[in-house]
């Protein structure tokens, strides 16, 4: 049930507090629901899969601190005792839910939609196609490269065999690698001490990153 916080305002949580070890386990839930119901898999997923940087952001105040935040406000308002992304007669409710998430994180500056700029040299074919899932996924088009966050080219006549990982986190004894051709949701941790190459800093326009 919600309890009131002493400044009057809800408190969207039981009245006994999460653990850590239950917040822990609903991040895990929500990261495989996303992963079954928006993934690369899905043919025509009803959203765009939350950047994994999100459930990474750990400060007070932060991106995750928002996800569940919204979570459990979503449960609260709809009457729920808890969670469940097994149950099929949950599932519209359960992507309204990622969709008040989404739309948190956005209200908070933890996210912002994709502008897109498209290269001249795309197939025309191609290119309405890209412009129908780009909007599909409440992302923008822009014309000005300089301004996009993501940059599209054609593919290239031939793809590199190997695969290809560079390091992007480092915490502690672990660094995070991210895998070419892949969402973030796919990086994985390993020991620092296995990786030779160092950090890459963030992508820019003037400096784009390699997905």
């Amino acid at each position: 049930m919600a309890v009131r916080k002493k400044d009057g305002g809800p408190n969207y949580i039981q009245a006994e507090p999460p653990t850590n070890k239950s917040l822990s386990s609903l991040v895990v839930q929500l990261l495989q629901f996303q992963e079954e119901v928006f993934g690369r898999h899905v043919s025509n997923p009803p959203l765009t899969k939350l950047p994994m940087k999100c459930f990474l952001d750990f400060k007070s105040g932060g991106a995750l601190c928002h996800i569940l935040a919204a979570a459990y406000k979503f449960k609260s308002d709809q009457g729920w005792r808890r969670f469940d992304f097994q149950n099929p007669s949950r599932m519209d409710r359960n992507v309204e839910m990622f969709m008040t998430i989404e739309k948190s994180l956005v209200q908070n500056n933890c996210l912002s939609r994709p502008v897109i700029y498209l290269s001249s040299d795309i197939d025309p074919k191609l290119l309405g196609k890209l412009k129908d899932i780009i909007k599909r996924h409440q992302g923008s088009v822009t014309e000005d490269k300089s301004s996009s966050s993501h940059v599209v080219v054609p593919i290239p006549a031939s793809l590199e065999e190997e695969e290809w990982v560079r390091p992007v986190m480092k915490r502690d004894k672990q660094v995070l690698l991210h895998w070419g051709y892949f969402p973030d949701s796919y990086d994985t941790w390993i020991p620092a001490s296995e990786v030779e190459a160092a950090v890459e800093d963030p992508p820019s326009p003037e400096k784009p990153r390699k997905e």
